[in-house]
């Protein structure tokens, strides 16, 4: 059980990263859509890279800019589901300790 929570732990830290990641990918995406916002060159304007300088260089095109976020986002969406798999396997858990201490199992 504990090993469980570990996991689910891991799993939720892991889950909030790549959330962070996504949004801050889509919101870049978004501003280079803007015409208005740039002058035809694609600009990093983002957490990540102002912090951590995760972006690299500076020449990034729409394309690449969709490419990180598709895969951020579908990267996102399967440590969701693990989330969701590890919370359904601690019910059942929590419901067969239960029906067990009842002599109901």
């Amino acid at each position: 059980m504990k090993k469980l929570r570990t996991l689910k732990i891991i799993a939720a830290v892991l889950f909030l990263i790549s959330l962070f990641c996504t949004v801050d990918l889509g919101l870049n995406l978004l501003f280079n859509t803007l015409p208005s916002a740039h002058d035809g060159s694609f600009g990093i304007h983002s957490v990540l890279h102002a912090v951590f300088n995760v972006f690299g260089d500076s020449l990034w095109s729409f394309d690449r800019f969709f490419l990180a976020f598709k895969n951020a986002a579908w990267i996102t969406y399967a440590l969701l589901a693990a989330n969701v798999i590890l919370h359904l396997i601690k019910e059942k858990d929590k419901t067969t300790a239960h029906l067990k201490g009842t002599g109901q199992a």
